[in-house]
C-alpha cells in the first residue's frame, strides 16, 4: 500500500492533465447556488451509503470491498464535479486508500466482515451485516470528509488525507446513526 506522502505526489503530478476536465466540471457546477450543491452532494451521500449497504450483502468475499471501492469512486466524482473537479479513478483510489489508511480499525474489520462469509451459516450472516453497515458507514464518512473540504474551499491539490484519516473515526460513527435512522426497513425517530 502506498503511503499518503507518495499518493499526494502522484495527485500533484496528475494536476496538469486535470485541468481541461476541471473546467469543463466548474461550468456544470457554477449553474448551481451554494446551498443545491450542498443538498445535492448530501443527496448523493445519502443514495451512496445505500448502495454501499448493497454491496455489503454480496456472498462472495472479496467481491464486496471490489464493489464498495467503485461506489466510494462514483461518491467522490460526484461531490467533486459538484464543487466543480473532475477526478480521474487513479487519483480517486488514492485519495481513498490515504484517507481510509489513518483508521486501523476500519482497515481490519472490512477484511475480517469479508472473509467471515467463507463460514458457512452464521459467518454468513455476521459477514453479511458487518460488512454492510460498515460499508454505508464508510461511504457517509468518505463523502462528508470531501463535502466538507470542497465547501471549505479545499481543492483536490490541498486535500489533507491524514487530517481526514484522523477524522473518519467520528464520521463513521455518524454514518452508522445516520443508517439507523435512514436505511430501509430502519425505525424512525417519533417527531
Amino acid at each position: 500500500m502506498k503511503t499518503t506522502d507518495q499518493a499526494e505526489e502522484t495527485i500533484t503530478a496528475e494536476a496538469p492533465a486535470a485541468e481541461h476536465a476541471n473546467e469543463q466540471a466548474t461550468e456544470q457546477a457554477a449553474k448551481l447556488t451554494p446551498a443545491e450543491v450542498e443538498n445535492e452532494a448530501l443527496h448523493s451521500i445519502k443514495n451512496h451509503a445505500m448502495t454501499a449497504m448493497g454491496v455489503g450483502i454480496l456472498p462472495i468475499p472479496g467481491l464486496d470491498l471490489i464493489a464498495l471501492t467503485g461506489v466510494q469512486l462514483s461518491l467522490l466524482r460526484k461531490i467533486g464535479n459538484l464543487y466543480g473537479f473532475t477526478l480521474s479513478d487513479e487519483t480517486g483510489k488514492k485519495l481513498l486508500g490515504a484517507v481510509l489508511s489513518g483508521y486501523l480499525p476500519l482497515l481490519i474489520a472490512g477484511p475480517v466482515s469479508s472473509v467471515l462469509k467463507f463460514i458457512p451459516g452464521v459467518g454468513i450472516a455476521a459477514g453479511v451485516l458487518a460488512q454492510s453497515t460498515l460499508a454505508g458507514a464508510t461511504t457517509y464518512a468518505v463523502g462528508k470528509l470531501f463535502l466538507q473540504h470542497f465547501a471549505s474551499g479545499g481543492t483536490l491539490l490541498d486535500v489533507d488525507t491524514k487530517e481526514m484519516g484522523k477524522k473518519l473515526k467520528q464520521h463513521v460513527q455518524e454514518g452508522k446513526d445516520f443508517l439507523k435512522k435512514h436505511a430501509p426497513g430502519a425505525k424512525k425517530d417519533a417527531i
